[in-house]
């Protein structure tokens, strides 16, 4: 599998969106026995709904907190520096994005909506295995991925995961030296149920504390 890595551009707190220089196949993992509502239609204001605000994320050293981007597809430009494929962004309805960046880590989520479950899971092929992603993952398909070194030596996780319409990209990467805990796996455990929150017209209040 192809392999990423978070960079800094435009983003608050390190001066920048945090981007991938390639991106990640399109592998998933079906998970067994998953309870969850109809795929439903996530326009450009639900989705951003679900996106994190920055006290939804982790506290982190010297952030300036979480900043949040949503967009419909009337600027298919701002879609490929997103990172997304040239086929992915033909058939997207919004996506969106939410980064926040400290001293030492780095995280960003980002959000592509589709107009119907088929779509979405044509996108999403392949599977993931369970040492990426565990025997139980959140989600109904899902693949992780290495992020290799990064300018100033920076390493990391992500995560592709599919919920009905959307599919989300979630990247945590670190800071060389610096001892963390992996919460790669719990940003996307966020992120999904954030998904269903919004997607149900709920208020969107998973939080990762």
């Amino acid at each position: 599998m192809a392999a990423a890595v978070i960079t800094c551009a435009s983003l608050a707190g390190c001066g920048g969106t945090p981007t991938v220089e390639d991106h990640p196949g399109n592998a998933g993992l079906q998970g067994p026995g998953k309870a969850r509502a109809a795929g439903r239609i996530m326009t450009q204001p639900v989705l951003e709904a679900a996106l994190p605000q920055g006290i939804n994320l982790p506290r982190l050293a010297g952030n300036g907190g979480a900043t949040v981007h949503a967009w419909d597809m009337s600027n298919p430009a701002i879609c490929q520096s997103e990172t997304w494929l040239d086929d992915e962004c033909a058939d997207a309805l919004a996506l969106g994005v939410s980064g926040l960046s400290g001293t030492n880590e780095r995280i960003v989520i980002r959000l592509m909506s589709f107009d119907s479950e088929a779509t979405s899971k044509a996108h999403f092929t392949g599977r993931g295995t369970p040492a990426e992603v565990g025997t139980n993952p959140p989600g109904d398909a899902i693949d992780g991925y290495e992020l290799p070194p990064g300018a100033g030596g920076w390493t990391g996780k992500g995560i592709r995961v599919r919920q009905g319409t959307v599919i989300a990209k979630i990247e945590y990467a670190w800071a060389p030296g610096y001892e963390v805990p992996n919460r790669a796996m719990d940003l996307v455990t966020m992120a999904v149920e954030r998904l269903k929150q919004s997607g149900s017209g709920k208020n969107p209040t998973a939080s990762l504390r």
